[in-house]
């Protein structure tokens, strides 16, 4: 079934040269007051661009979470958006779309690193979701909501789901349960601070705010035979920092056993996609990612409680599935796969 809707949505989107034109998505920027803790002080921002579809009202809003060291362009590439934007993907298949910028990121607000972990950032998401079933983050108040992260941003997504409920579907990308301690490790003994990284300097962010160095990003990231370096160097040039209690909290929900992960609260549909080539979970510590029956075996125990759970293996394809010569197969699945359980 899921093939079939890949083939039928393909049809609509390649109908124009891509997905965005000149009378394409609408998209205003919005600053939400959040906190960072249930009933603390609303001293916090979250900036995100709220898209709509150039006809009709949508139903369903998609919000897009990023992973650590990056922020809104990860779902909005700059370059080549016909390829690499899922944000316009998403708003020609009729679906709203925030894509946001989480605490200590981008345009939102950057508070003392030692605030801001998966948990508190799910705090704060949480208070975004309310709003934008409430309407007042924009001009749409949403009946339903599909949580679309990656990465860290997942991790993230699982606390809120968690925690808070609040969802209608839940897309996971690049955030396999099998973390290779030999393809992640680079990025723990690389990582610099900050204020170390040209890019950076002139946030005067505290000791717990770190940054990744090109080089380590484009070997963790990408699978170099299906990936172009222009693309690989505006990712580079879109980097954004993240704290190192992000780093530490969200690996530790990825490790956390079937038994107490989190991941066994969600109740919704939930769609799982990373490639096959990522290094952070297909290697010989991990994941053997061209079996896909047992990875599915592995996978579905965490998400038990489930309405139904979905895996999809992007083959040739490195952790950042949005950024590979993959992303419009990812991106269709993906949609094909919201049309069918969570409508726009």
């Amino acid at each position: 079934m899921l093939a079939a809707a890949v083939v039928v949505l393909a049809t609509g989107l390649v109908a124009s040269p891509g997905p965005a034109s000149a009378s394409g998505p609408q998209c205003t920027e919005h600053t939400v007051s959040v906190s960072l803790t249930d009933g603390g002080a609303v001293d916090q921002t979250i900036v995100g661009d709220l898209c709509l579809p150039a006809t009709g009202t949508p139903e369903t809003v998609q919000l897009l979470v990023h992973g650590g060291t990056y922020g809104r362009a990860y779902w909005d590439f700059p370059y080549q958006p016909y390829l690499y934007s899922y944000r316009q993907y998403a708003n020609t298949a009729g679906y709203a779309t925030f894509n946001v910028d989480l605490p200590g990121v981008g345009e939102s607000s950057h508070p003392n690193s030692s605030l801001v972990d998966v948990f508190s950032s799910a705090t704060a998401l949480h208070q975004v979701i309310t709003k934008l079933r409430a309407g007042t983050i924009g001009p749409v108040a949403f009946d339903k909501v599909v949580y679309v992260g990656h990465s860290l941003g997942v991790a993230t997504g699982w606390a809120v789901a968690s925690t808070y409920g609040g969802i209608d579907g839940f897309i996971a990308t690049g955030a396999a349960r099998a973390l290779s301690t030999t393809g992640s490790a680079p990025l723990i003994a690389d990582v610099i601070p900050a204020a170390q990284d040209p890019k950076f300097a002139p946030l005067n962010l505290d000791s717990g705010y770190l940054a990744l160095p090109p080089a380590t990003r484009a070997q963790a990231f990408y699978h170099p035979t299906t990936s172009d370096p222009q693309v690989v160097a505006v990712d580079n040039n879109t980097r954004e920092p993240m704290t190192a209690n992000t780093q530490i909290s969200g690996i530790g929900v990825f490790l956390q056993p079937v038994q107490t992960a989190v991941t066994l609260d969600i109740t919704v549909p939930v769609l799982s996609v990373f490639g096959g080539r990522d290094a952070l979970f297909c290697a010989a510590d991990a994941y053997d990612c061209t079996n896909y029956t047992a990875i599915k075996q592995a996978e579905a125990p965490y998400y038990a409680n489930a309405a139904s759970f979905d895996l999809v293996i992007v083959p040739e394809t490195g952790h950042d599935l949005n950024t590979h010569y993959t992303a419009p197969y990812t991106f269709l699945t993906m949609l094909a796969w919201a049309a069918t359980h969570v409508a726009p």
